[in-house]
């Protein structure tokens, strides 16, 4: 029986021309967070199943995950998210000079349905600020969020920058005779509103609440338009967690954060959320759907250690912000072509093989990128070669470039052609480059 040419389903699966998109989406990332000093780090893929189930929650960690008995009898999992890996990889670490600004590129890994910009294997952005207790960790995480998205040009209107809290969506509850069981169920059911049509999600809501009184109360909550509700403003005017975020809004607007609004329906899925929670939103109609999801953890590190270390970060999706810049248009056009040599040597015949071989190796020690031909086809079929990879510039090595040290240095794009001597190549692809 032959073998499957598939890989396996929901596994990543990346041609040379797509790896280019994501290296590129990675980079601008990467920037954003460098801009603010912070520094990148890796964690294991495989850890214990029981750090996961003690604060991911157990509907990932179990349902939603990659988990297993391995050979010596441990309960494993491979990791859905990276949040309690950097917990547990800062209370191990010892002296650290706090804050920690750490940023990662994890492969993560979850057993669930596949759909479009949903897969088993993913690659996430992963940005986390611990040791500072004041809203300035969120405000520098909400800058940070901004800077992406302006680095692709996205505009407001395009995306949306969502906040609430998971306190104050506790408060409003407990106010109304949520047990703490029954806070999670909520949670659940609030998480879910923007996932699913309005009306299948009310209806959905009452099935789930028994009671209709509280059933009405997640209903009122998740509704809000703003801090400013009466209704909310009402039950909740001398609560902390209102105020904290009639303070964080007033931040956010002092320092420009003009595509962050308050929504109530925010309220992430993952227990280990303590106070404000965030999501960066796809607001068209094609992706509509959260590119990013965060919020602070105030708890986490405390599970390995005596010491009480808070957490605000994020996992960001690359692949479900990918189909978002395709859909505005985002990722330059030629991105995917854009092959990492800039000369392709074409050689003429077996004489010239050595001399194109010794003049690819000093143009690579200059720093210039250089494809050779390998397979001794014509000059015809090279240059075919060379158009179909989309390398920009092809140099002809025959019996005359040997001779006279000059080599023509043609333009695939335009037809340009420029005779030159080989010590200045580099400034010769500088100028056509113009």
């Amino acid at each position: 029986m032959a073998l499957s040419r598939k890989p396996l389903k929901g596994m990543r699966e990346l041609f040379p021309e797509e790896k280019r998109v994501e290296d590129y989406i990675v980079g601008q990332l990467r920037k954003a967070g460098s801009a603010y000093g912070f520094e990148t780090y890796e964690a294991p893929v495989l850890e214990p199943l029981d750090l996961f189930l003690a604060k991911s929650g157990r509907e990932l960690a179990m349902d939603q995950s990659y988990n297993f008995t391995d050979k010596g009898g441990r309960n494993l999992i491979m990791r859905p998210e990276l949040t309690p890996s950097t917990a547990r990889m800062v209370a191990a670490a010892g002296e650290l000079i706090f804050p920690v600004k750490w940023m990662s590129f994890p492969l993560c890994y979850r057993y669930e349905n596949t759909q479009r910009g949903r897969a088993r294997e993913f690659l996430q952005f992963n940005l986390d600020i611990l040791g500072v207790d004041g809203l300035e960790a969120e405000l520098e995480i909400f800058l940070v969020l901004q800077r992406i998205m302006d680095g692709f040009s996205a505009v407001p209107g395009q995306y949306a920058i969502r906040y609430s809290s998971r306190r104050l969506a506790s408060g409003v509850l407990s106010k109304s005779g949520f047990t703490p069981l029954e806070m999670q169920k909520a949670f659940a059911v609030i998480d879910k509103k923007d996932k699913m049509p309005l009306e299948k999600w009310e209806k959905w809501l009452y099935e789930e609440i028994a009671d209709s009184s509280k059933a009405e109360t997640i209903m009122k909550f998740a509704s809000c338009e703003g801090l400013n509700s009466s209704w909310l403003s009402k039950l909740m005017a001398e609560d902390p967690a209102y105020s904290e975020l009639l303070k964080f809004s007033n931040m956010l607007d002092r320092a420009g954060v003009d595509s962050a609004s308050f929504e109530s329906g925010v309220v992430r899925g993952l227990d280990y959320y303590t106070g404000i929670v965030f999501e960066v939103m796809d607001t068209g109609g094609e992706n509509r759907r959260s590119i990013c999801g965060g919020g602070r953890y105030d708890d986490l590190v405390g599970m390995f250690s005596k010491q009480n270390v808070s957490g605000v970060g994020f996992g960001l999706g690359i692949l479900t912000l990918k189909l978002f810049l395709q859909t505005y248009g985002l990722i330059p056009d030629d991105l995917a072509r854009l092959h990492p040599a800039d000369i392709f040597l074409a050689v003429c015949t077996d004489d010239q093989r050595e001399f194109a071989l010794n003049l690819a190796e000093r143009l690579r020690d200059a720093d210039i990128s250089v494809e050779m031909d390998l397979s001794r086809r014509n000059l015809s079929k090279q240059f075919k070669i060379a158009d179909r990879k989309a390398i920009r510039y092809v140099v002809v090595i025959g019996p005359d470039e040997v001779d006279s040290g000059y080599v023509t240095i043609r333009d695939m794009n335009t037809g340009e052609r420029v005779k030159i001597d080989i010590p200045h190549i580099r400034e010769a692809l500088s100028m056509m480059g113009n």
